[in-house]
């Protein structure tokens, strides 16, 4: 090292520790977490730097996720007396530099840290269920401990009584965070009312979530899974449970394995199994590793499930909170709800009820995509706007360009236009202008968006995902799909606008579970507030998007064609003529089949 090193080193040395930790979430592991592990464990022993992995929080250096999922892998460095560092896309040999500039060098390594304004974003959410995602280590019960945990559940045991717990928790107006929004007190109450042949009572955690769009539950199991477990532990003592069961999907691998870490630990700490917190009162908690499929979230089917039977949906009423697992009274939410419970305890039912609207109280976390500047999870007040969580919280549409769509509650949600943007994202708001919470998931896109296409990947992944077992589900969004094939690949007719509605309306109505019921929001709020653009496709026969294939027409640019014959060799059809010897080539549409081969041959540009 130069001296001036020597001086920079002895200076971080004089202030402590330099802390340093990995999000080892999965988004994080997918991004090569483990290997920037490794790397900054095997860096930090061979060159003279003052830092280690973990922080005042954390003492093994991996934390869980934030949110921030696309730009992992995050790595955070905390020099004592300074403001924390967040460096983003971080790959091995970065951490060389981030080690030399910042921990010995004392100076920012700027190339890869996160610009100010993302700490700006951080501090727009209301962060409670993932209060501590991204900070502690979430194999460690100690430092969920350090920071509050289990408080909650002490509290309750020791000091109030079951009614009490659920007075509390229907004062803050919490509501279930899986789609419905069922007030949860409310639930809560039938579940510990109703008559039951031997006393036994279940509770579960919904940890299932086959939206493609949606990820919330599995990072809170993943980034404090003692949050979780303790909220849920409140809720049987509530309701007076015998047994608990958290159901998860199977490929939610780390997920799975950090919950039954807890749960063991959990156990060793007296906050679990028998004689909880020396009152004498038992009650433990198991893992289920359910389907891998999208019906396996939906209550009835996810108890069929734990029962070792086929998840089919069965009807409803009698509901789980009288007739569940195995006929006794079920109550059942999902992991977002069950780990808000507890700060709610801790801090108080007015707390959490002075968030939110009058009808919705508190907050939610969003999955957020589209063309979007930041993107992510991210946990925001029931009160908040699309418009101010796409323009204030998300920094925008990218590129300046204009709000085209809104697509809410994924495939299961529906399209909102850029004047419905000023709604607020609590429920009933939501239900009014046609579309669902459901997972809580959203993106924002710009005129690169087709309507049309999105309800096609939306319909296609439920038609795959139905159970099969009603006729409205199984056989009619098929036929949805069908007539959005026709439309996007010019067969469409006018009258396939009012066919496709009246099917929709058909199969909302008759279908037996929720999956079937909400399919079909897609299509009926894209005709509802994009008519013009199903007309378009119909009528002009034009994707203004371009997403829609089946309507692409390729024209060559004369002037631009050198007659080159890159683009004859690869058309499968023998649709294009000329192309050489100084003749332009030309494309023949009733041959063409849309391959878009000639397109991606072509070197000039010349095909448009």
């Amino acid at each position: 090292m130069t001296m001036v090193d020597e001086q920079a080193q002895a200076t971080t040395e004089a202030k402590g520790t330099v802390k340093i930790t990995v999000c080892l979430s999965l988004s994080g592991v997918a991004e090569g977490a483990k290997d920037v592990y490794k790397e900054f464990e095997k860096q930090i022993a061979e060159m003279s730097a003052n830092a280690e992995l973990g922080d005042k929080q954390c003492s093994m250096g991996q934390v869980g996720c934030r949110g921030y999922c696309s730009r992992d892998v995050l790595v955070d460095v905390y020099v004592p007396g300074e403001e924390r560092v967040t460096y983003e896309k971080v790959k091995p040999d970065m951490v060389s530099k981030i080690l030399q500039d910042h921990v010995v060098g004392g100076k920012v390594f700027k190339k890869a840290a996160a610009k100010d304004d993302y700490y700006e974003q951080l501090k727009k959410q209301t962060r409670v269920a993932m209060e501590f995602g991204g900070s502690i280590d979430p194999e460690n019960i100690d430092e969920y401990l350090a920071v509050g945990g289990y408080k909650s559940l002490e509290k309750v045991v020791k000091e109030m009584q079951p009614a009490q717990v659920i007075e509390e928790i229907k004062k803050s107006g919490l509501r279930g965070k899986g789609g419905g929004g069922f007030v949860t007190g409310h639930k809560w109450v039938r579940a510990a009312n109703a008559p039951t042949p031997d006393g036994k009572r279940y509770i579960v955690v919904n940890g299932d979530e086959g939206n493609p769009a949606s990820y919330m539950d599995r990072s809170v199991m993943e980034g404090c899974p003692h949050q979780m477990v303790e909220g849920f532990i409140i809720g049987a003592y509530a309701i007076g449970a015998c047994e608990g069961i958290v159901y998860t999907r199977a490929d939610y691998s780390i997920a799975v394995k950090r919950l039954n870490m807890a749960l063991e630990q959990a156990r060793e700490r007296g906050f679990l199994g028998d004689n909880i917190l020396g009152t004498g009162w038992n009650f433990d908690i198991y893992v289920h590793e359910g389907v891998e499929a999208f019906i396996g979230g939906e209550s009835t089917a996810l108890m069929q499930s734990i029962e070792g039977k086929r998840p089919f949906p069965k009807a409803q009423p009698p509901h789980s909170t009288e007739v569940g697992l195995w006929g006794r009274p079920t109550l059942l939410n999902n992991a977002e709800t069950w780990a808000t419970v507890p700060a709610i305890i801790r801090k108080g039912a007015d707390w959490y009820a002075a968030m939110g609207t009058p009808n919705a109280h508190g907050c939610k976390t969003w999955a957020i995509a589209g063309n979007l500047k930041y993107n992510g999870l991210m946990e925001l007040d029931m009160g908040m706007t699309f418009r101010e969580v796409i323009d204030d919280v998300c920094g925008g549409i990218v590129k300046k360009k204009e709000l085209k769509v809104v697509h809410v509650g994924g495939v299961t949600g529906g399209f909102l236009p850029p004047e419905k943007a000023d709604i607020t994202m609590d429920y009933e708001s939501l239900l009014d202008a046609g579309v669902i919470m459901g997972q809580a998931s959203f993106a924002a896109y710009d005129n690169s968006a087709c309507v049309v296409d999105l309800a096609k990947f939306s319909i296609g992944f439920n038609e795959g995902e139905t159970c099969g077992k009603c006729t409205p589900c199984r056989i009619g969004l098929t036929l949805i799909k069908n007539k959005l094939d026709d439309i996007s690949e010019g067969r469409g007719k006018m009258e396939d606008i009012d066919k496709l509605e009246q099917l929709c309306e058909e199969i909302n109505v008759a279908s037996l579970c929720g999956l079937g019921e909400t399919a079909v929001k897609c299509v009926l709020t894209g005709i509802r507030y994009f008519r013009k653009e199903y007309e378009r496709h119909i009528v002009d026969q034009i994707c203004d998007a371009a997403k829609c294939t089946g309507l692409y027409r390729y024209v060559v640019k004369e002037e631009e064609c050198v007659a080159c014959g890159a683009c004859i060799k690869p058309c499968p059809t023998g649709a294009i003529t000329g192309g050489t010897r100084k003749v332009a080539a030309h494309i023949d549409m009733d041959l063409c089949i849309n391959c878009n081969a000639c397109y991606e041959a072509c070197n000039f540009l010349a095909i448009m």
